[in-house]
């Protein structure tokens, strides 16, 4: 009896052992397995100078959770950090549509974001730039870039192409319809709901490398999403983006 209890000891403790390593072994197998999971779009909004002067980035943050878009808004000096935690997160195999929107210092921050994304492999749909404060450039993993500027009010600047590049530019001089003050065109809600529409024609697809001419939106269709008129012949994003404005009142001081 003693020695069929051994016996039947000993066989357990093999048995158990043997569960153990297999499980050991096909985890690895299992995790690596696993397909990248995609939770949709998510806006980052990258507010101004000491968070003060960009209420509107706040604004669009509610218009587009309450829209259903996920949101989140952030100081532009957060922008090293959330770029950081999207990178690992994508690594892990837990991907986002990112969109990059930031006013001000927030504008030049966001390219700043989408380049320290180009070291993870991550890409970027959209980036949507309120007013920018320097010539940034986009790089090879932005697939889109529309700027809300004026090349009049001492601060705004158009945003070049940077090496690589491939995607969409849109370069919006809101200048040729009046002055338009640097702490306000943030809060317009005919760009707001321009930069909505933007959000959603990107849907749940990957990026696209197409180039598009700076456009115009013809009156009458401020704010709905209307696609807009070509401009002249011979203008492109870099050399003429003056030929690019919104026609909506609203951004007017």
């Amino acid at each position: 009896m003693r020695r069929y209890l051994q016996v039947l000891a000993a066989a357990l403790v093999v048995a158990t052992l043997s569960a153990a390593i297999a499980a050991a072994q096909d985890g690895p197998k299992a995790k690596a397995g696993a397909a990248p999971r995609n939770s949709g779009t998510h806006v980052y909004l990258l507010r101004g100078f000491m968070d003060i002067f960009s209420t509107g980035m706040d604004d669009l943050g509610v218009k587009l959770n309450r829209s259903g878009i996920r949101a989140s808004v952030h100081g532009h000096a957060e922008y090293p950090s959330l770029a950081e935690a999207i990178g690992e997160r994508y690594r892990r195999g837990q991907r986002e549509n990112v969109v990059i929107i930031g006013h001000s210092l927030g504008a030049n921050a966001a390219f700043s974001m989408a380049e320290d994304l180009a070291r993870y492999s991550v890409p970027v749909p959209l980036i949507i730039a309120y007013d920018p404060t320097a010539p940034m450039t986009a790089g090879p993993n932005v697939a889109r870039v529309v700027n809300f500027y004026s090349s009049t009010n001492g601060w705004g600047t158009a945003v070049g192409r940077g090496s690589g590049f491939r995607g969409t530019l849109n370069n919006v001089d809101l200048s040729r319809r009046g002055e338009v003050g640097h702490t306000d065109i943030d809060k317009s809600p005919a760009l707001h709901s321009q930069s909505i529409s933007h959000i959603r024609s990107i849907g749940g697809s990957p990026p696209t490398s197409t180039t598009e001419r700076p456009k115009m939106e013809p009156k009458g269709n401020e704010g709905n999403g209307t696609p807009p008129a070509t401009p002249a012949s011979g203008s492109s994003p870099e050399t003429a983006p003056q030929n690019a404005s919104v026609t909506d009142p609203a951004t007017r001081n």
